[in-house]
C-alpha cells in the first residue's frame, strides 16, 4: 500500500475549518515537470489517470476531490478524476459502462449493487485482500458484510448513516418541552411517548406540526421488530419470498398512519404532497423531522438551532435504525485495476474517513473515527454521539427492494397518499405483487 498521509500532516491540513465542519485543503496538483538551471521545463513521467464516482452533491463532489488530492500527495504520479452521476446512480453508471467509457472506480448503494454483481460488472476483491493480508477487524462489521455476495467481496465500505430525529430546539423552548433523550438506551423515548412530545409541539393555527417521517423511513420501525418485506435481503433464490404481509408491517404503518389521521400531530397527506417534510423542517414548521446524517443542507439552518435525537421504540420491540451504506467498488473490465485497490485501501484510511466525515454529511466505517474528537465534537449537531451510539443497533434493510418491490411499491403508494386506508389489503397485494417480481427474475436469471 502507498504511504499514508501522516496525522500530523493531516491534522494540519485541516485545523482552520475543523471548527466549522468544513474540510477545505489547499492542495496544489503535482507539478507537470520540474525546471532545469536554464528555466526550461523538464517534462517528467506521465500521470496516470483513474477515474472515480461521485454523487451529485455538491459537498460530496468536493470532498471526494479533496480526498483525491489526498491521495495524489504521496502518490504524485496518480491523478484521480471524479466522475459525477448524471441522474439515477445506476443508470447513470450503466450508461457509462455501455457507452464505452466506464469508470474504474464504481459508486455502489446496497440496492443496487448486488444487481451489478449478477451482471458481472464488479471484480471480486478476495484475491488482493489475501494477498495484502487485509484486515477488516477495525471495521463496522456489518458495512463489510455488505459487500459480500456468494461468498466474495464485491466492493470496500466506505460509509455509513443510520436514522435520527433532528429536532428544532427553539420550537421546544417555546413551548416549554424538555428535549428527546439522547441515550439510546433510554426506554422512555418510545412511540407513546413522542406522540405526547408531538402534541405539545402542534399549533394547527400556525401550520405547525410536531412530528414527520417520510414513507420511506418506515423500515426504521419495521427492524424493531425483526420485521422485512422479503425473506432474505441480499441473494435470490427458488426460496426467496415475500413477508410483507405480517401483523408488525400493520402495525407499523398503522402507527404512522394515525400519527396524521388520528392524533393530528403530522402534515397530512395531501399537505405531504404539497410540502414535503423535509422543507417544512427546514422553514421552522415542523419540530421534529427523521433524517440520516448524510445531508450536511441542515447545517445551514440559520433561523433556529437544531440537534438530533434517536429514533423512538415501540414498546413491544427494540431500539433500531436502517443502517445506509455507500461502497466502492471495481469495475471488472478496468485496465488499472491494481492501482484502483490501491486506492479502495486508501479511502478506509484514519485521514479520508475523518475527512469525509467533517462534511457533516456520513458516518465512517473505520469504527475509531466515530469516536474521535473530530467526529464527535463536529456540530451541528451537538449529540453527533446519538449517531455513533445507534451502529450497533442498526441493520440493512431489503437489499434487491428497489428491483423487487415494482409492483408492492404502487399499491403502497396508494396508502401513503391517503387514497386507502385499508392496510391488511394493500399488504396482500403487496405481497402478491413481491412475489410476481421474483418469478419474473427468477425465469429470467435461475
Amino acid at each position: 500500500m502507498s504511504t499514508a498521509l501522516s496525522r500530523r500532516s493531516f491534522l494540519q491540513m485541516i485545523a482552520a475549518s475543523a471548527a466549522t465542519g468544513a474540510f477545505l485543503v489547499a492542495c496544489q496538483p503535482a507539478s507537470p515537470g520540474t525546471v532545469s538551471e536554464s528555466g526550461g521545463v523538464v517534462p517528467t513521467a506521465a500521470k496516470t489517470d483513474l477515474r472515480i464516482v461521485s454523487g451529485q452533491d455538491i459537498t460530496e463532489i468536493e470532498v471526494r476531490k479533496q480526498i483525491g488530492q489526498m491521495y495524489e500527495l504521496v502518490n504524485p504520479n496518480v491523478n484521480i478524476e471524479i466522475d459525477v452521476i448524471s441522474g439515477a446512480r445506476s443508470d447513470s453508471q450503466l450508461t457509462m459502462i455501455a457507452g464505452g467509457n466506464p469508470p474504474d472506480i464504481l459508486y455502489l448503494n446496497d440496492f443496487f449493487q448486488y444487481a451489478f454483481a449478477h451482471k458481472g460488472l464488479l471484480l471480486e476483491l478476495d484475491g488482493y485482500i489475501e494477498r495484502d493480508s487485509f484486515d477488516f477487524t477495525p471495521y463496522l462489521p456489518e458495512a463489510v458484510e455488505a459487500n459480500r455476495y456468494k461468498g466474495k467481496m464485491i466492493a470496500m465500505p466506505f460509509e455509513v448513516s443510520v436514522a435520527g430525529v433532528v429536532y428544532n430546539k427553539n420550537l421546544f423552548d417555546e413551548a416549554g418541552v424538555p428535549y428527546p433523550t439522547a441515550d439510546v438506551t433510554d426506554t422512555s423515548w418510545n412511540w407513546d411517548s413522542m406522540v405526547e412530545v408531538a402534541k405539545a409541539l402542534t399549533d394547527e393555527s400556525k401550520n405547525q406540526y410536531g412530528f414527520s417521517m417520510d414513507s420511506w423511513m418506515i423500515p426504521n420501525w419495521l427492524l424493531c421488530y425483526d420485521q422485512r418485506y422479503i425473506s432474505n435481503n441480499k441473494e435470490i433464490t427458488e426460496e426467496t419470498h415475500a413477508v410483507i404481509n405480517a401483523e408488525p408491517t400493520a402495525k407499523v404503518l398503522q402507527y404512522w398512519l394515525d400519527l396524521r389521521n388520528v392524533h393530528k400531530v403530522s402534515p397530512t397527506a395531501a399537505m405531504s404532497q404539497e410540502i414535503s417534510g423535509f422543507d417544512r423542517f427546514m422553514s421552522g414548521k415542523v419540530a421534529m423531522y427523521t433524517y440520516g446524517r448524510w445531508l450536511n443542507t441542515f447545517r445551514t439552518i440559520q433561523d433556529f438551532e437544531w440537534d438530533v435525537a434517536p429514533m423512538p421504540a415501540p414498546k413491544d420491540g427494540h431500539f433500531a435504525s436502517q443502517m445506509y451504506i455507500l461502497n466502492y467498488g471495481i469495475y471488472a473490465n478496468s485496465q488499472k485495476a491494481d492501482l484502483a485497490w490501491d486506492v479502495l485501501k486508501f479511502l478506509t484510511t484514519k485521514e479520508p474517513q475523518t475527512a469525509n466525515v467533517l462534511t457533516g454529511m456520513a458516518i465512517a466505517v473505520l469504527e475509531e473515527v466515530n469516536r474521535s474528537p473530530e467526529f464527535l465534537n463536529n456540530a451541528p449537531p451537538a449529540n453527533n454521539k446519538v449517531y455513533a451510539d445507534t451502529l450497533p443497533y442498526a441493520a440493512l434493510w431489503d437489499n434487491n427492494e428497489s428491483g423487487f418491490m415494482v409492483y408492492a411499491n404502487q399499491v403502497l403508494g396508494q396508502l401513503y397518499s391517503g387514497e386507502r386506508t385499508d392496510i391488511d389489503a394493500v399488504l396482500q397485494e403487496a405481497s402478491d405483487g413481491i412475489d410476481r417480481a421474483l418469478d419474473e427474475w427468477r425465469a429470467d436469471n435461475l
